[in-house]
């Protein structure tokens, strides 16, 4: 991109899209003056359309729009066959002008740069142009061939060629007076000075500017708008709406994390101008992942992930995703200097989770890059839980070492978040503990399993999507993992005041009914998702005054096989059966055994369990209801998807939930 001053306003069309052409395709060291004059020694002056210092020479160029067949010779043109003028004619006469000017500038000794006369014919936008020329070597070109034609030596009427010096640049520029204040002219917004274009495109522009008002200095992007060199008024009025759209978005995430501030609108009459703070550090698609620690990656995706959400929470998204819009500084912070707002919330996830993507597979740690990979197709969109993950590895740093075996005892740290409080019971091959979550700061309940490595892809499966569901009787998930250098594994839920319903010491009247009722409901919402418990039983069943929570999915899965089979149902028939006829079995045979006295139920095979049942008033159990589990016990009962638990229990009617 050329250095373009601006001494005039283009006069038409032609003017500015050449003018923007020859700005964009030119080398950075050449120097692109518009609407120049050229003093005589006269005193009148010249206006020139361009003025380009190159490498071989100064060129004089005059800007043409004609659009047609344009024949020119050595005296006379025509285009289309009507007569037009010779406008290399005139523009070698200036080149000998300003030749004749810079020779009585320069010292003894030194070479005047070679000055020439060129045509540059723009049809209509590049197009709609045909040049025949009776002279090859005549200086008229087309857009196809003018930038070649001052960058490479070919394009040189000069007997001798000789490559022009900084020296001869200066001279020429001194000849033309005054460059340096127009310039400064050109380039003042306010208290901004433009430094470097960095995009140009009809009347847009953005610019590298610096923000100096006394003794000191700061960067800025400049986005201009300028209304004339738009084809249209439409068009320049659909651009004013964007830029003001976008200051509007700025201003009403001001202060959110990831947020560049942005001045006030500049309007001076000729062009509508919007300041934002240059962002720190560099492009994501530049950043040097490689040479960052473990530490400094997660600080990124944390702050990242931290914008997002304050963004989202103002009602707005991202949705410029492009690398080169995010830029992230070397103490981790990340702005997003793109905020369209023409996304949903949860494609903007999904876009920034595949922006991010290669950072967190970097950190290597398996539950943060395993959250981006999942937003990335669309399985979770789950900020809060990424941050707090992100939040409580960075702040135990635990991520440059072999995690240490943990000792299950008071005061031990579970998965960087629970800290274990109180010891509340054990069984053979499990331990409850009340525990406190180090990040929020609330209680929670966490389960110690061994020996149950074999069944680990099953219950990972069924643990990571009840984390993702809610029932209000079924356990809420918060984590679940296995133990460093260890075959156990925990499950984090959130905390349940209550007992196991066979430990209910006082039971009011309508309570077992509110709990089975509430308990049905839960079944069949998991059911209808395709997760079933496998080993329900009354230690599975959590009772408080006000509902029953079902816990422990899939855990025990060996005690349901030997106590089932053995005591509560015939060994063959479980193994035949369904998984939603054995999760209803062992919902209906728990309630049997948690209510009824001892010497009904003998040894709790289901022999046993039916005889407890039928040891019921039938009227008191209610007629309907005493049928529908005396089937499930038989296994006479078959599950079809769709089926509503509480209809077929003939429950939907009643009050009691």
């Amino acid at each position: 991109m050329a250095r373009m001053i601006s001494f005039g306003t283009p006069v038409n069309d032609a003017e500015r899209w050449a003018f923007s052409l020859l700005a964009d395709e030119l080398p950075e060291d050449y120097i692109l003056l518009t609407n120049v004059e050229i003093p005589t020694k006269s005193g009148q002056a010249m206006e020139v359309d361009a003025l380009v210092i190159g490498e071989w020479g100064v060129y004089v160029v005059d800007v043409k729009g004609y659009i047609g067949r344009l024949d020119a010779g050595l005296h006379a043109w025509s285009l289309d066959g009507r007569e037009v003028d010779n406008s290399l004619a005139k523009a070698n006469y200036v080149a000998r002008v300003l030749a004749g000017n810079v020779k009585h500038k320069i010292p003894v000794g030194v070479y005047a740069p070679w000055c020439q006369g060129m045509v540059f014919v723009t049809g209509r936008k590049g197009e709609e142009i045909e040049l025949e020329k009776q002279q090859g070597s005549l200086s008229i070109y087309t857009p196809k061939q003018i930038v070649k034609a001052l960058t490479e030596e070919w394009g040189l009427t000069a007997p001798k060629k000789h490559q022009v010096t900084d020296t001869q640049k200066e001279l020429v520029l001194e000849t033309i007076g005054q460059v340096a204040i127009v310039e400064k002219r050109n380039n003042q917004i306010q208290d901004f000075t433009k430094l470097r274009c960095l995009f140009i495109q009809s009347g847009l522009e953005v610019w590298q500017a610096e923000y100096n008002p006394g003794e000191w200095t700061a960067p800025w992007l400049l986005k201009v708008l300028i209304p004339t060199q738009f084809v249209d008024s439409e068009q320049s009025e659909a651009h004013e709406i964007q830029l003001r759209s976008e200051f509007q978005r700025l201003q009403s995430l001001s202060g959110c994390c990831g947020v560049p501030y942005c001045a006030p609108l500049i309007q001076d009459g000729e062009q509508l101008v919007l300041p934002i703070r240059m962002p720190r550090g560099v492009p994501l698609n530049v950043l040097d992942a490689e040479q960052m620690t473990t530490y400094q990656l997660l600080e990124v995706l944390r702050r990242s992930v931290t914008g997002l959400q304050q963004i989202h929470r103002r009602g707005f998204t991202v949705g410029g995703w492009t690398s080169n819009c995010i830029f992230i500084s070397d103490m981790g912070d990340v702005e997003f200097i793109d905020i369209k707002d023409n996304v949903t919330t949860s494609e903007d996830i999904k876009a920034y989770a595949e922006g991010f993507l290669e950072i967190a597979e970097k950190t290597n740690q398996p539950r943060i890059y395993q959250w981006y990979r999942e937003a990335v197709v669309g399985s979770t969109t789950d900020l809060d839980a990424l941050r707090s993950d992100l939040s409580a590895l960075i702040d135990h740093g635990v991520c440059d070492a072999v995690p240490e075996k943990i000792e299950v005892t008071a005061g031990a740290i579970i998965d960087h978040h629970f800290k274990l409080e109180q010891f509340i019971a054990a069984k053979e091959t499990s331990q409850f503990w009340r525990a406190t979550h180090l990040q929020g700061q609330y209680q929670c309940g966490v389960s110690i399993y061994s020996k149950v490595e074999a069944n680990w892809p099953t219950l990972s499966s069924i643990y990571r999507t009840l984390a993702k569901v809610y029932h209000p009787n079924i356990e809420k998930v918060l984590a679940f993992g296995q133990l460093p250098q260890s075959e156990k594994l925990f499950i984090a839920r959130a905390w349940e005041y209550g007992e196991s319903i066979d430990e209910v010491k006082n039971i009011r009247l309508g309570q077992p009914l509110m709990w089975f009722k509430q308990l049905l409901t839960g079944l069949q919402y998991m059911h209808q998702m395709d997760i079933y418990h496998g080993a329900i039983c009354p230690k599975n069943i959590i009772c408080n005054e006000n509902k029953a929570i079902l816990v422990n999915f899939g855990i025990g899965l060996d005690i349901a096989a030997s106590h089932y089979a053995c005591q509560y149902a015939d060994p063959t028939l479980w193994e035949v059966e369904g998984e939603a006829e054995r999760d209803l079995y062992g919902l209906v045979a728990s309630f049997i055994d948690a209510m009824a006295p001892e010497s009904l139920k003998g040894d709790l095979c289901q022999a046993g369990i039916i005889n407890a049942l039928e040891a019921f008033d039938r009227e008191w159990f209610g007629e309907a209801l005493y049928d529908v589990c005396h089937k499930v016990l038989n296994f006479d009962l078959s599950v079809h998807a769709g089926m509503n638990y509480l209809e077929m229990f003939d429950l939907a009617d009643t009050d009691t939930i």
